[in-house]
């Protein structure tokens, strides 16, 4: 979205903060509708709302073509983006790989959602590519079809879930147990300190690193780099998370996960410094993208790994819906309160400042989240015990 902010500001005479404000709609659905989706995953399985919910939000992606000058369709049409994404939230694609792994999990969430990695460090590109030969709206077309062309035949042959009859009798005889019946209930995740602690790590980090990755085009360009070159830098972003995912997924499985996630989170300190000390330095702004990537992997990862790990995989559709639907309204706040802090300094620099102490707290919060619980004790009792 960062690289069509100069063509619809051009366009509509828009600001900054007016083109972010559809991930505020984003933001709030996602707050009130996640824990609602996460339960029809642990009702209906992933791959139904998978098959639902691939073709959905890639025609509500093509339907933003139809904006026009007037801010209300602008809104309108996120708030379709907005109900339709709850179909392809993370916890939809999570929920299948936690029903299965055990013991290589984090390496499974790592390669599963590398994806995301791979599209992000091509789409900055091809969407300045297809603004310039074909403009905005149809650049925004194309990419909802491609979208469409490339994930749903996956969804359709290859995706399906601990539930699904084909290959459950398989996989728990394998496992020895119903991967399916272990964990808590959401009532008493959501009643737990670790809970809070996982969360609110979550989203203070999602702030922070969703208005860099959001902006990392704007950014790039503040920093006076040409948009096409900022355009290939900010595809580094992409690159690094696929990085930063399978490395990521050998360390939680290899060590605590609290420990990995939680120092993991400080990476975009590095960017911050970065992009401070190097201005017009394409070499340094390249390297800022790539480290944050690094950290953009490790997290959603991370925060799926730990909360399976905390709360088992019974209700973690609606456990880790809850935590996705407080970290995307975090995501959408983020880019809307950077691009005002642009509008009115012009400049990003007192946003990287206001941002350190967000991932120190974020990491500080996953730091101290104790041990895995046993499951059938009593997760509050195990709050109490001491990390390790």
């Amino acid at each position: 979205m960062g690289v069509m902010i100069g063509p619809l500001e051009r366009e509509f005479g828009w600001t900054r903060a007016e083109i972010s404000s559809g991930q505020f709609i984003t933001a709030v659905t996602a707050l009130l509708l996640a824990p609602v989706a996460g339960a029809a995953v642990d009702r209906f399985g992933p791959r139904l709302i998978g098959l639902i919910g691939v073709p959905l939000y890639c025609g509500s992606l093509a339907m933003l073509s139809l904006a026009t000058s007037n801010l209300m369709s602008w809104w309108a049409l996120w708030l379709v983006i907005a109900l339709a994404s709850m179909l392809v939230m993370p916890m939809v694609w999570t929920t299948s790989i936690n029903g299965y792994f055990h013991r290589h999990r984090g390496k499974a969430l790592a390669v599963a959602l590398s994806g995301t990695g791979i599209a992000a460090a091509i789409v900055p590109m091809l969407t300045f590519t297809l603004i310039r030969e074909v403009g905005w709206r149809m650049a925004v077309v194309a990419e909802a079809t491609i979208a469409l062309l490339v994930a749903y035949p996956l969804v359709i042959f290859i995706f399906y879930g601990p539930g699904d009859r084909a290959i459950t009798s398989a996989s728990t005889t394998f496992a020895g147990i119903d991967p399916a019946s272990t964990g808590v209930s959401v009532r008493e995740a959501l009643r737990s300190v670790r809970f809070l602690k996982l969360a609110g790590g979550a989203v203070i980090f999602a702030v922070a690193a969703a208005a860099l990755t959001f902006n990392a085009v704007p950014i790039v360009i503040a920093q006076g780099i040409e948009p096409e070159i900022a355009a290939t830098i900010a595809g580094l972003v992409g690159l690094g998370s696929i990085i930063g995912r399978l490395v990521g997924g050998y360390l939680l499985d290899r060590f605590n996960a609290a420990k990995v996630a939680g120092m993991g989170v400080l990476i975009p300190l590095v960017v911050i410094v970065l992009l401070l000390a190097f201005e017009n330095s394409v070499l340094m702004a390249a390297l800022a993208c790539l480290i944050l990537g690094l950290a953009v992997g490790l997290e959603v990862d991370g925060c799926a790994y730990l909360a399976a790990r905390h709360f088992g995989v019974k209700s973690f559709g609606t456990i880790f819906g809850t935590i996705n639907g407080l970290l995307l309204f975090g995501s959408g706040i983020a880019p809307i309160v950077a691009n005002a802090i642009f509008d009115v300094t012009g400049s990003y620099e007192l946003f990287l400042w206001l941002s350190t102490p967000a991932f120190l707290t974020a990491s500080a919060l996953w730091l101290n989240l104790g041990p895995y619980p046993v499951f059938g004790q009593d997760i509050a009792t195990s709050d109490a015990r001491p990390g390790r």
